[in-house]
């Protein structure tokens, strides 16, 4: 007759006496038991289980079920409990008894042994549950509780219960089956007859040529400008609009295939489906681009007609470009070229910067925040009926912990205009804290939950709780673009390092009677640096976090900014890229060269002189059209006092006024032709100036 005892994870464990292959039973009035001595639980969906037991005779028997052998067999762990020595296992190959699987443990001798059994099987996740009970001046007690599900099938009488954190990973791994190798069949070394090989076509194009990316219209690039200039852009209109097209590109650069064009574009138009709303190609060429990571060159074209070909053209290429980095394209993947040439249908065109395929996405930089391990044990051996769970203490700390407002604009349940009221808080312990729940309680007073990330060990952690609306904040983002460096200069146009400011003001008023501790959550962008302020941040799961305290009934401003480099061209003979050299010299690097800061100088004189000019010749063009009218009424005024006989006097004056009149007409006729003259001087000695600068 066999004694049977029921273990964790449904193992049953059975004690044999005798030796040899034969294994004797024990006799029923001499009952041996394995008892369970630790769980350990962790939330990766396993448990860990040690067992003791005292062996009489030679042979331990276990039992198995067969959806756990796997498990059971990659965990398994036997030692002698006096040596310290794994003793072996045997099992069977394929019988089976009743879904059950039979293993001996084999000892060396017969005499008695204590033997230690260790195996990882199977168990629900344990689930954390934290208390916070808030003290004066700053200090509060932590409590961390761990939820424990016994679905073991038998009684945890007196064991000690831990729990582990999701660093301890687990799989199922196949070890019962048995494995069949297929060989390979030889034959003899009969002859055969050699066949040609398989010739093919070539597909691939050559290395020289660039892939089209895409390219836009000139229609449909000036309406994705202006409305982008409105801050009012519809992602459907621009699909629809003439000559837009978005290519798509396939692994090999090679194989650039055109999307379907659109029905007043080129080719036949492909149908649609019936009820697919239009896509817009800008996000899409953006998509592609941040997912590729691949340089591109934009190459704009100017217009029939327009007088300064390479500044249109140049101005398109830019405009799509800062399009495209208002739709998350890092700006230093993107280069921007005026061509000079004029095409009336294609307004820019995206090439590969490198000819061919993209690089592949790298993968998202995974957070950087140290997260660790955890491992709570019980003081004290605990009991927990089957079918039954029951709250395990894990931890009992004073820490530190004070109230807060946490703004959190960027986590998907933060809110974008009210800071959070929060629990900053330490974690006291050695361990990792998982994520779980938080209650908050304040001399007896339930003050919210909230639901915290996993909190390393010694650091600090922001839990959300409550919503009182008393902190509002009203964000403003504006970007700019500051040239950082010359690198080159050809007939007007200025090749720069610049840097794109990014700048985020976020307006706080606080409508509470006591002041506001106050911290800001954010997130810097790829490819994006922050910028030295007035207030150091810290850092928080990959953001920043910015403290400030707003007074009570009182307002404040908080301003961050950061950056990226990028590369941009400007025109020195538009008013714009005049204006952006300008500001670049108020506060000029020490590396740049004394002559060519003199020579641009001049080219800053010149501009602003032709400038000046220009004011006052539609000065005095306006004042001319005001000359002409006055002397029209004049002349009709005069005309019509002929026909009465006592207006001689009135009309002599009139006369004489309308001589005035002409004659100032006549001295700003004169003075427009010299300053137009003038300006003609000054345009020609500027472009003198500007072929001339070289760098």
């Amino acid at each position: 007759m066999r004694s049977w005892l029921k273990s964790v994870g449904a193992v049953s464990v059975m004690l044999l006496a005798g030796a040899g292959c034969a294994a004797q039973p024990v006799p029923v009035h001499t009952p041996v038991q394995a008892a369970l001595g630790r769980v350990v639980v962790y939330r990766n969906g396993v448990a860990y289980f040690e067992r003791q037991a005292t062996i009489e005779g030679d042979t331990l028997l276990i039992r198995v079920p067969a959806h756990r052998v796997d498990d059971f067999l990659k965990s398994l762990r036997v030692e002698d409990a006096d040596t310290n020595r794994p003793l072996p296992v045997s099992f069977p190959t394929v019988d089976r008894e009743g879904g059950e699987v039979a293993m001996q443990i084999r000892l060396p001798t017969p005499a008695p042994h204590a033997v230690r059994i260790a195996y990882v099987t199977e168990s629900p996740a344990w689930k954390p549950s934290y208390r916070v009970d808030l003290k004066p001046n700053g200090k509060a007690v932590l409590e961390g509780w761990a939820v424990v599900d016994n679905v073991s099938g038998e009684d945890w009488n007196r064991v000690r219960i831990g729990v582990g954190s999701t660093s301890a990973l687990s799989f199922r791994y196949d070890l019962h089956s048995v494995r069949v190798v297929e060989r390979e069949t030889l034959g003899d070394e009969s002859a055969l007859a050699l066949a040609p090989p398989t010739g093919g076509s070539p597909y691939a194009v050559a290395t020289a040529e660039t892939p089209l990316l895409g390219h836009f219209g000139q229609d449909a690039l000036d309406q994705l400008t202006t409305a982008v200039a409105q801050e009012a852009s519809a992602p459907s209109e621009f699909a629809e609009q003439a000559g837009t097209e978005v290519m798509e590109s396939s692994a090999p650069a090679a194989s650039v295939r055109p999307a379907a064009k659109s029905g007043r574009g080129r080719g036949h138009p492909a149908p649609a489906a019936p009820s697919a709303a239009p896509a817009d190609p800008v996000a899409q060429l953006a998509s592609r681009l941040r997912a590729s990571n691949q340089r591109v060159r934009i190459e704009g074209f100017a217009r029939s007609g327009e007088a300064d070909t390479a500044g249109a053209s140049l101005r398109r290429a830019n405009a799509l470009r800062d399009v495209l980095v208002e739709h998350g394209v890092p700006a230093q993947q993107i280069e921007a070229i005026g061509t000079g040439k004029t095409n009336d249908t294609e307004g820019v065109r995206i090439l590969a910067a490198i000819p061919g395929a993209a690089r592949p996405a790298q993968m998202a930089a995974a957070n950087d925040e140290p997260i660790g391990s955890a491992f709570f044990l019980a003081p004290t051996p605990l009991t927990i009926k089957r079918s039954h769970s029951a709250m395990v203490s894990i931890l009992q700390s004073p820490t530190r912990a004070e109230q807060v407002y946490f703004f959190d604009p960027i986590s998907p349940r933060g809110s974008k205009h009210f800071a959070f009221r929060a629990l900053r808080l330490d974690n006291p312990s050695e361990y990792t804290l998982d994520q779980g729940p938080f209650t908050v309680y304040s001399s007896g007073q339930f003050l919210g939950e909230g639901l915290s990330e996993p909190i390393p060990p010694k650091s600090t952690a922001f839990v959300p709780f409550a919503l009182d609306r008393q902190v509002v904040i009203e964000p403003e983002v504006t970007t700019r673009e500051e040239i950082t460096r010359l690198t080159a200069i050809e007939r007007g146009v200025v090749r720069t390092e610049t840097r794109r400011i990014r700048r985020t003001v976020l307006d706080v008023h606080n409508q509470g009677p006591e002041p506001a501790k106050l911290y800001v959550r954010h997130a810097v962008a790829s490819a994006w640096t922050l910028l030295p302020g007035k207030v150091t941040p810290e850092k928080l799961g990959g953001a920043y976090l910015f403290p400030a305290t707003v007074p009570a009934k009182g307002a404040l401003k908080l301003v961050i900014e950061e950056g990226t480099p990028t590369e941009k061209s400007v025109d020195v003979r538009t008013d714009a890229g005049i204006r952006e050299i300008a500001v670049f010299l108020e506060h000029p690097p020490r590396d740049l060269d004394p002559s060519l800061q003199r020579r641009i100088n001049e080219i800053l004189g010149l501009h602003r002189a032709m400038h000046d000019v220009g004011e006052r010749i539609e000065t005095v063009r306006a004042q001319m059209v005001e000359y002409r009218t006055r002397v029209d009424e004049l002349n009709a005024q005069i005309v019509s006092l002929r026909r009465v006989a006592q207006a001689g006097e009135l009309s002599r004056h009139l006369a004489k006024k309308m001589a005035e009149i002409s004659e100032r007409l006549q001295k700003a006729t004169i003075e427009v032709t010299d300053l137009e003259a003038r300006q003609m001087t000054q345009r020609i000695a500027l472009q003198d100036r500007v072929a001339e600068l070289t760098l």
